[in-house]
């Protein structure tokens, strides 16, 4: 429920109690006014009829005396208590009327009993007339007893009793009303006490109410508020209820899930771009330093390349100059000076292609001419023209694969020629199968290579230690062109040492060469 709503509610309870109260205010008034009235005109009636009844009884002492001493003020006495008299009961009758008015017929009765007290009244005034006017000698001993028998009688008996029922009726009334004003009284008093313990449970419950669908949720809304300004975005309010304070708490603890979900997100995206920040400034120095490293590797390739050209070129000018200094030579002159010159050529080319096939594998422009034969056959081919020493290890009885065969050719003399030259005399070729493909192994005794240069010997004319001070011929283009030829297929090219001593040679071919970086001519 909402607050609105309960205030509606207990504003509603409390203006009935107030209403209420003063209706019972009202009311108990009005009760009390009319019972003071009715008490009042009973009081009034009763003293009337004292009056009357003493007005009476005067009247008829008056009536007796005129008659024992005579009628010394003709009557005039007499007329004057009769007078009191009928004035007594004309306001008796008017008092009996307001009393109609005020309660109901129910005082129709003493109205009778008034009536009957008039007549008896009336009688007896008119026979006491009767009496006092008759003065004859002869009849006042017989007017006499007639007066006594009616004042014994008529006066004593029943005049004196019918005064007495208006007084007992006035009195009963009086005591009536009395006790009808206790009880009402009493109700009032416990109506009043209703309400009071009513407006005391309102106040209680408005009390608990505004404590508790109020104060608390507003103090833990401020909490929340507060915490929301401090940036603490995980604190939820979670009031509970349908009130507008739970409605806007509920809101607010919206609003912070979704500030703190998008400021998650921001320091996420935030972290995300400093790692990629981070990620993309490794990658320029790292494409900084290959460049640095290219460029470098550029000119000692160009360095590399004049020194390796030079050599032969020297050699052909220095034939070609030999041919033509002097006198005339022989025709075996010139023909050996010609075979030399083109031996030297040969080598020059092979050098040439041998570094622009490397250029074009690192460009991913190499184009092979890709054949689907038996490796294991094609091995054989090759080492058996390094002579009958050089064992075959494998468990294959075939190896169908497509490739390149005179690259592949190639690349096993290549690998061989480098173990003969550098390694030890005892040279073993492995074919192996693996989970992708297939490997050769040219495995030597020789004194390997350190860690260090393992992974340098396949950069363009490097030489390792094993080798530069050894050898002086060699370009160290040969597993340069190993590996670039390898990757060509799909495949790689990589030294490990052997077990027992000496270095491994390693190529390794997939069984279906990657079409994104060969093509076929």
């Amino acid at each position: 429920m909402t607050i609105a709503n309960l205030l509606r509610i207990l504003a509603a309870i409390m203006l009935i109690v107030a209403l209420s109260g003063s209706v019972l205010a009202y009311w108990t008034t009005q009760r009390a006014a009319f019972f003071n009235e009715r008490i009042n005109l009973a009081h009034e009636s009763y003293e009337v009829h004292l009056q009357l009844s003493g007005n009476t009884y005067q009247l008829f002492k008056q009536y007796g005396d005129a008659m024992l001493i005579g009628d010394r003020d003709e009557g005039r006495g007499e007329a004057e208590l009769i007078r009191l008299i009928r004035q007594n009961i004309r306001s008796i009758r008017y008092l009996i009327g307001q009393e109609i008015d005020l309660v109901g017929d129910e005082e129709v009765e003493e109205l009778e009993l008034l009536a009957q007290i008039e007549r008896k009244i009336e009688d007896l005034i008119a026979r006491f007339e009767v009496v006092r006017k008759d003065t004859a000698l002869d009849q006042f001993e017989r007017n006499w007893t007639g007066l006594s028998v009616m004042l014994d009688d008529e006066i004593d008996r029943e005049f004196h009793k019918m005064i007495n029922a208006a007084l007992d009726e006035e009195l009963e009334e009086v005591e009536a009303t009395r006790t009808a004003a206790a009880r009402h009284l009493q109700l009032a008093n416990s109506v009043a006490f209703f309400l009071v313990l009513l407006a005391v449970s309102v106040s209680s419950g408005a009390l608990w109410i505004y404590t508790r669908q109020i104060v608390q949720p507003m103090r833990r809304l401020m909490q929340g508020v507060s915490a929301l300004a401090e940036g603490k975005f995980s604190k939820r309010i979670n009031l509970k209820g349908r009130t507008e304070i739970s409605e806007i708490g509920g809101v607010m603890d919206t609003m912070a899930a979704m500030v703190e979900a998008r400021t998650e997100s921001l320091t996420s995206q935030n972290t995300e771009l400093e790692e990629a920040v981070r990620s993309r400034t490794a990658e320029l120095e790292s494409l900084l330093e290959k460049s640095r490293l290219a460029e470098e590797t550029r000119r000692q390739m160009l360095a590399d390349v004049s020194h390796e050209l030079r050599t032969p070129l020297t050699i052909i000018q220095g034939e070609s100059d030999v041919a033509l200094r002097g006198a005339d030579k022989t025709v075996e002159e010139y023909r050996e000076a010609l075979r030399r010159t083109r031996e030297t050529a040969k080598h020059t080319n092979l050098l040439v292609n041998d570094l622009l096939f490397i250029s074009r594998e690192e460009s991913g422009q190499t184009r092979l001419k890709l054949e689907r034969i038996d490796l294991k056959h094609l091995l054989s081919e090759t080492i058996g023209v390094f002579g009958p020493d050089i064992p075959i290890i494998t468990d294959l009885d075939r190896a169908e694969i497509s490739l390149d065969v005179s690259r592949i050719r190639q690349c096993v003399a290549a690998m061989i020629q480098n173990a003969r030259r550098y390694g030890g005399p005892e040279i073993v070729v492995r074919l192996l199968r693996t989970s992708t493909g297939y490997r050769i192994c040219v495995e030597d005794n020789g004194p390997g290579l350190p860690d260090d240069e393992k992974e340098r010997a396949f950069e363009r004319f490097f030489r390792g230690s094993n080798a530069a001070d050894q050898y002086e011929d060699g370009a160290g283009l040969g597993l340069p062109v190993v590996r670039s030829i390898a990757r060509a297929h799909g495949g790689n090219a990589l030294l490990q040492d052997r077990a027992g001593g000496g270095l491994s040679s390693i190529m390794e071919l997939p069984a279906s060469t990657p079409l994104r970086v060969v093509s076929q001519s």
